[in-house]
């Protein structure tokens, strides 16, 4: 099974009933060409991140590689064409096999899992006067403070490095690293994220597994 990924950036100038007419021909696809499987659309989402500079995407699986070709080639996809000059600015498609569907969810294992986590990110040493560096990658500067708290570690310098399309105002760099032992009251430096590009952090929502 392959799945396939279009997104598109719209001219700024792109006159909003081009952009409609759009939206509503390529909504006919899935009844229009018989190799799509499981089609989705929608606008990107603007107010997180991992959207980039798009502002539309579709989504379907097709069954093989031959199933590509066909589809490629349809006339129900074929047709869009036309629909694209007025509005189109630039367009990114991405194909993958998928080779993995993850199992449910499943409530137990997560709590297991959580806990394994939690003393991978945060191990204690054995020796009172001593401290394994927690895992800061990732985390934010609040998180860091009560991490390294646990440790017996201060926070020390905070350098903002370029903005993440992956998350803002995350630690992407601590000195020294993870899991190195040092005294008990070191300080740990770390290089975080900017948010230029990407906007707000993320909102509240479940707890970390530490």
């Amino acid at each position: 099974m392959i799945r396939h990924v279009v997104m598109i950036k719209f001219k700024k100038d792109a006159p909003q009933d081009k952009i409609d007419l759009f939206l509503t021909e390529v909504k006919k696809l899935p009844h229009l060409n018989p190799e799509v499987r499981d089609y989705s659309h929608g606008m990107c989402v603007k107010t997180r991140f991992h959207s980039g500079d798009f502002d539309f995407a579709n989504c379907c699986d097709i069954d093989s590689y031959e199933a590509m070709e066909r589809y490629m080639s349809h006339w129900s996809h074929v047709r869009m064409t036309p629909f694209l000059p007025d509005i189109l600015e630039n367009l990114l498609s991405f194909d993958w096999e998928i080779d993995y569907h993850g199992p449910a969810f499943d409530e137990q294992a997560a709590k297991e899992e959580g806990e394994r986590e939690a003393k991978r990110v945060i191990p204690m040493h054995d020796d009172p006067t001593k401290a394994y560096v927690p895992e800061l990658r990732g985390r934010t500067i609040e998180q860091a403070r009560d991490m390294l708290a646990k440790t017996g570690l201060e926070l020390g310098n905070v350098e903002t490095v370029m903005g993440s399309c992956w998350a803002p105002n995350r630690i992407m760099v601590a000195t020294p690293e993870f899991e190195t032992v040092v005294d008990k009251g070191t300080k740990i430096d770390i290089a975080i994220t900017g948010d230029w590009l990407t906007g707000p952090t993320m909102p509240a929502g479940d707890a970390p597994a530490w």
